[in-house]
């Protein structure tokens, strides 16, 4: 780059100088730059970039992730909004897709889940990174997928993002794989994973993927947590309360809440007692209830006014408030709920800017046509 002075003459500014005003810049600027040269995308996508970037901006935006699906041309679409509400911001959209599950929102990036094959997205740079197959696609266990699931980790030790694959087949011993993001080519075997069926959803607190898992083939088959060590790649089953053991994705949910695994229970428990509660991990020793009633109440009538389900999509973690959303988008209409379980406080704000064609063609192969977590930038890149 150069610059003209009065004399005629021109001077270059030094690249380092301009890779540090760069580094200085929102997200936003910095990946509109990586279009201006080669030179630039190279320099920008490097660690020490990234780590000086992160420096001028320790403190990333937070607020919602929305992720909306459908099958025809406008694909997967991703949309960031404030957790106060109002308008979203377009992120990205993805060719349309089958995918069985998106993960949460892990430091900004997700893993959609294909089954012998997974993508890791980062809305913020734009970018989607696809993992090789987990077996060729001409091999005979390509053909029984149901329980290949995709799970994502990051390990705060080593900074590493993995990818956990798990695999049962009826019959057969599970199988469990690692890829590791910027240093494997190929996904490796790793043992010591209990010979469970792993449900489609998963959370990483700490270092730490959990998942549920059938513990058999059959309608008596009870539940299970597992605990992947990111760092360590070890493997930890942990029990799950009896009274909430045997419920599928439908009726509960796995979340994060207060630092540690939640389940969020939508079942009736009793003749006498409100249907939804959340139960959650406390150390290593036992899990705490805590009954929703004023939360089930209000979702009621939500659900009657509107004609729409709605879920416990995780939480705040600054705040300690459930955040709850919608299944899906009606005539653009979007609300999300925040609310607080030990001040029985509950406060709804309203979200702006949806395509409205998002309601008419919804990708029903997937487990929820719209999908909430927690959003924050990251200028990690994949090339």
């Amino acid at each position: 780059m150069e610059r003209t002075q009065q004399s005629g003459s021109t001077r270059s500014i030094p690249y380092d100088n301009i890779l540090e005003i760069l580094a200085k810049l929102p997200l936003k600027s910095v990946v509109r730059f990586r279009c201006v040269s080669k030179y630039f995308n190279s320099s920008i996508i490097t660690p020490w970039f990234v780590k000086s970037h992160n420096t001028h901006f320790p403190i990333k935006p937070i607020g919602l992730l929305i992720t909306c699906s459908s099958r025809l041309q406008s694909g997967q679409m991703f949309f960031y909004a404030d957790y106060n509400g109002g308008s979203v911001v377009p992120l990205l959209t993805i060719p349309p897709r089958f995918s069985r599950y998106t993960t949460q929102s892990l430091n900004g990036l997700l893993c959609l889940d294909f089954g012998i094959r997974a993508k890791i997205c980062n809305p913020s740079t734009r970018q989607v990174f696809t993992l090789p197959f987990v077996v060729p696609v001409s091999s005979p266990s390509a053909s029984s997928t149901y329980f290949c699931v995709n799970s994502f980790g990051f390990d705060p030790v080593t900074k590493k993002y993995k990818v956990l694959n798990s695999w049962k087949v009826p019959e057969r011993d599970p199988e469990y794989r690692v890829f590791t993001l910027g240093t494997d080519e190929s996904w490796r075997l790793v043992n010591g994973g209990p010979c469970y069926y792993p449900q489609r959803e998963s959370i990483c607190i700490g270092g730490i993927i959990y998942f549920r898992c059938w513990t058999n083939w059959n309608k008596s088959s009870r539940a299970v947590l597992v605990a992947f060590d990111v760092g360590k790649e070890t493997f930890q089953v942990i029990e799950i309360p009896v009274d909430i053991a045997f419920q599928g994705l439908k009726e509960s949910n796995l979340i994060e809440f207060g630092g540690n695994p939640a389940i969020v229970s939508y079942d009736r428990l009793d003749d006498n007692e409100d249907s939804s509660s959340i139960v959650w991990r406390v150390g290593d020793c036992f899990w705490a209830r805590i009954g929703l009633a004023m939360l089930s109440d209000h979702l009621q009538e939500l659900q009657e006014e509107q004609g729409q389900l709605y879920f416990v999509a995780g939480s705040i973690y600054t705040t300690g408030e459930l955040v709850i959303a919608s299944r899906s988008i009606s005539n653009q209409y979007f609300s999300v709920l925040y609310y607080d379980v030990f001040e029985n406080v509950i406060r709804r704000v309203e979200i702006s800017g949806l395509p409205d064609y998002l309601n008419q063609f919804n990708d029903f192969s997937c487990i929820d046509t719209v999908t909430v977590s927690k959003y924050e930038e990251n200028i990690l890149s994949f090339a």
